[in-house]
């Protein structure tokens, strides 16, 4: 396959640069450089190895079929209506560059930084990676430590900014009344119990369940909404009598607080779950697994919202504030990236293509493949 620069050059080569490029000497040991971050070449090549995922997550999504590089050429397949080596190298700039853009707003506004954290938690996940193994990461070319700094400094860091400006104190803080009613306006407490109607034989034969079993079922899950309706249980005292009355050390009790448009529950419990009256419970049957459904209160659950995200049963603060400014905060990036200024190596991002690491990765799927 011919390597090609895939990112135009921003500005023309000088006669002794082209002259240090062909003598080999050439700088490749950084891609993309402003006054305050240096981006390594390791970080180039594992933005364009996640930018690979990303175009093949929505190869998928767009043609509902699965990509294989052991079988499929990704080159030759298109995202978004575009050639998918564009697409990726697109994407791979842009995330490079939106990183560049965090890394400079942290420094202009003086977003405090806890360095004692990011050191403790750089060391953990490095730990963490060398553990699984970095044999994959060596071939990429891609260090530990830039890894880090990508997965973990770096939202780490977004993250600070983003309480900076909409947190408490904040430049544009969210008050409490707006988390309140946003969440209140857009979220489902919910708590269900599912038990299939169906059984699998060690052969994979599908069976509906005995009738004995079944009319045990039916009647428990009617004694669970009755004592909920009536107050007199709590789901929590639900998965205690379920444990009992099925013989079993764990509930299958399921129970949740979410955007129900955000949410990949099965659609027609989401639908059966909110057409209920908060408080109240239900019996449903869909898709031969019989549900008992409950709706708590959500404005009950609106007064436990915390600030602090380990806190028992509370719903995070900050979550809520994600949830109501995500996109206004993704927007300000993207006008503030427009005014980033920064230099690009072309040296490395020549050698270091998308081509290169599609290669590696196709390789590696090759011999996963063959194994």
């Amino acid at each position: 396959m011919k390597i090609k620069n895939i990112l135009k050059p921003v500005a023309v080569l000088s006669a002794s640069a082209v002259l240090v490029s062909a003598a080999g000497c050439a700088d490749t040991s950084w891609s993309f450089k402003t006054t305050n971050k240096t981006l390594t070449n390791g970080g180039w090549i594992y933005y364009t190895y996640t930018a690979v995922n990303d175009a093949m997550q929505k190869i998928e999504e767009e043609t509902e079929k699965s990509v294989d590089l052991a079988t499929d050429d990704l080159t030759s397949k298109k995202v978004e209506k575009k050639n998918a080596v564009d697409w990726i190298n697109s994407q791979a700039k842009k995330n490079v560059l939106t990183q560049l853009t965090v890394e400079k707003l942290v420094k202009d506004n003086k977003v405090k930084i806890d360095n004692d954290y990011i050191d403790t938690t750089k060391k953990q996940y490095i730990a963490y990676i060398e553990q699984c193994g970095t044999d994959f990461y060596n071939t990429l070319g891609v260090s530990t430590e830039t890894i880090a700094d990508i997965s973990v400094v770096y939202p780490y860091k977004s993250e600070q900014l983003f309480k900076h400006i909409y947190d408490k104190g904040g430049s544009k803080e969210v008050s409490d009344k707006e988390v309140k009613k946003y969440f209140t306006d857009n979220y489902t407490d919910y708590y269900y119990i599912p038990y299939s109607f169906k059984t699998t034989d060690e052969d994979g034969n599908s069976a509906d369940i005995d009738d004995e079993t079944k009319d045990k079922v039916t009647a428990a899950f009617a004694k669970y909404v009755k004592e909920l309706n009536s107050g007199d249980k709590t789901p929590t005292d639900i998965d205690e009598e379920y444990k009992t009355d099925f013989e079993v050390e764990t509930s299958a009790g399921v129970s949740d607080t979410v955007n129900f448009e955000k949410s990949t529950m099965n659609e027609d419990l989401q639908k059966a779950i909110g057409a209920l009256k908060e408080k109240k419970a239900a019996v449903k049957e869909i898709d031969d697994t019989y549900y008992l459904i409950y709706k708590g209160s959500i404005s009950e659950k609106a007064e436990k919202i915390s600030d602090d995200e380990s806190v028992e049963d509370a719903v995070s603060r900050i979550d809520i504030v994600h949830a109501i400014k995500d996109d206004e905060y993704n927007k300000y990036l993207e006008a503030e990236q427009k005014k980033l200024k920064y230099d690009t190596n072309d040296d490395c991002l020549s050698k270091y293509t998308v081509e290169r690491t599609i290669n590696i990765l196709t390789e590696q799927a090759k011999s996963q493949s063959e194994s």
